[in-house]
């Protein structure tokens, strides 16, 4: 990803943002062939939401890629508790609550492991269906609530 856009994803330079795609369209293009780290997963992990809710309405598309690390936006902002992201890359897609990431974990596992309370009830309102999910050791999120003392989850 190049230099600038990775620091105004940092930054949640919403401003520059434009600019940049004015001088150069095909930046976020580059960016998807690349196949790892997008914008949108550097906002997701910052929080910055009106960069997030830009990047989303210029590639909606990038709310299903995978970094290099095996997770997808939603899957970072669901660690991070960043529930107002995660609202807004679930109205792309409801179905973003069930992509499997890294050893098949959904952004529910990763909500439900760091104790994001908020985000775990977005993620069961918009998909009741992740509940049951799996990961690859076949533990659900409610084995994951109990293995991470987690008891204040709502399940």
């Amino acid at each position: 990803m190049d230099r600038w856009l990775m620091q105004a994803a940092w930054n949640g330079d919403v401003d520059h943002l434009p600019k940049e795609l004015d001088r150069n369209p095909s930046t976020l293009h580059a960016v998807a062939l690349e196949g790892s780290e997008t914008p949108l997963h550097l906002a997701c992990f910052t929080g910055h939401l009106n960069f997030a809710e830009t990047v989303i309405k210029l590639r909606p598309e990038f709310c299903s890629e995978l970094n290099q690390d095996g997770f997808s936006p939603l899957h970072i902002a669901a660690a991070c508790g960043h529930v107002n992201i995660v609202k807004e890359i679930l109205k792309v897609d409801l179905g973003l609550c069930l992509i499997k990431g890294k050893n098949r974990k959904i952004p529910l596992h990763l909500a439900v492991v760091k104790g994001k309370i908020d985000v775990i009830r977005e993620l069961l309102l918009s998909s009741v269906d992740s509940i049951e999910c799996a990961m690859a050791q076949g533990e659900t999120s409610l084995h994951l609530a109990v293995k991470n003392n987690q008891f204040e989850s709502p399940f």
